[in-house]
């Protein structure tokens, strides 16, 4: 990655080499609550973002057809459609107070909507390429955004629709702030993870650490240990302090498109085999296996003691997580039904 004319040096070669893994062989029940978004007739949505509100009240979901539904996180019912994007939206995020959702996607649009005034649009920037996904700044001051060539957006108080740093890697998909606003990831096709400081630009490291593109990522609470997924099947945990690679496990022969914070040790990830996984990070094993939908899985998201998967197979699913412990083993029953 170059930074303005910023010269780097390249990150160490050596790799520590694939972490052993326990894989579970109980498996759990269907415990989930499905619904289907609206569609025209025989028309379904394909479910491509999902947000999951901080305050637990609400799930935001998005689809291919161009709006965002904010459902009932306790009965996954329409409470309110959004509509403003012209093209898929791959990306919704809240920020930490709840306060705020921001929506993008294929369109070049960055939509803000203001939750105290029933979720109006409060904001909107155009003519940025395709982005893939955004994030707010832990303390809500700035966005991130990335897309599908090398910009990457800082958008804040000034309203810029210029990439603030470009990127060596074409084709980013995933950007995470760490919590304590000092690191910014960021990671597309080349299978590299990139750490900026967001607050001046400064590069502090690339590193090589998946074969393949880089789908998503996120960082533990209170943790610099960022977690990656993508097109190798492997889930990496890379501790951005110390700058080490802790874990690279093995979870799948496809594609991993999403992860998502359980707890301080579990993550979620789920991609092409239509199959979500509840991983120890710590130790770096696959606990439990979630079973149930049909095509592959897009999105995750989790807060509050639940799970929510977006999938191809037109569904959105509601899993509630019971007093998980450090092998997963506990997801709460629900209903199993789909309602459209």
């Amino acid at each position: 990655m170059a930074i303005a004319s910023m010269s780097v040096s390249a990150a160490p070669a050596d790799q520590p080499t694939a972490t052993q893994y326990r894989l579970a062989t109980t498996s759990l029940p269907i415990a989930t609550r499905a619904v289907r978004l609206g569609g025209f007739g025989d028309r379904r949505t394909v479910v491509t973002a999902i947000a999951m509100d901080p305050r637990g009240e609400f799930v935001a979901a998005a689809g291919d057809d161009q709006q965002i539904r904010i459902l009932g996180t306790s009965n996954l019912q329409n409470i309110q459609t959004l509509t403003g994007h012209r093209d898929v939206i791959r990306t919704l995020a809240f920020d930490n107070s709840g306060q705020r959702l921001v929506s993008a996607g294929n369109d070049g649009q960055l939509i803000v909507w203001d939750r105290d005034e029933s979720f109006r649009l409060a904001q909107r920037m155009q003519g940025t390429p395709a982005l893939a996904r955004v994030r707010f700044s832990p303390d809500g001051h700035e966005i991130a955004a990335v897309g599908f060539d090398n910009g990457v957006f800082l958008i804040g108080k000034k309203d810029t629709r210029k990439p603030i740093f470009e990127c060596d890697c074409d084709d980013l998909r995933a950007v995470a702030y760490r919590d304590d606003n000092r690191a910014l990831a960021i990671a597309g096709r080349s299978g590299e993870l990139h750490v900026l400081d967001p607050a001046d630009g400064k590069l502090l490291g690339e590193y090589p650490i998946h074969q393949g593109r880089i789908n998503d990522v996120m960082f533990h609470h209170q943790s610099n240990s960022a977690v990656c997924v993508g097109d190798d099947g492997n889930v990496t945990v890379f501790e951005t302090s110390d700058q080490q690679l802790l874990h690279r496990i093995p979870v799948t022969t496809g594609k991993l498109f999403a992860v998502a914070i359980l707890t301080s040790q579990l993550v979620a990830v789920a991609g092409s085999d239509n199959v979500i996984r509840i991983v120890n990070t710590d130790e770096g094993f696959v606990g439990r296996t979630l079973q149930g939908h049909t095509g592959s899985v897009s999105t995750l998201a989790a807060g509050g003691g639940l799970l929510f998967s977006g999938s191809f197979d037109a569904t959105l699913r509601r899993w509630t997580l019971g007093n998980v412990d450090s092998e997963g083993q506990r997801i709460a029953e629900g209903d199993p039904r789909i309602d459209r």
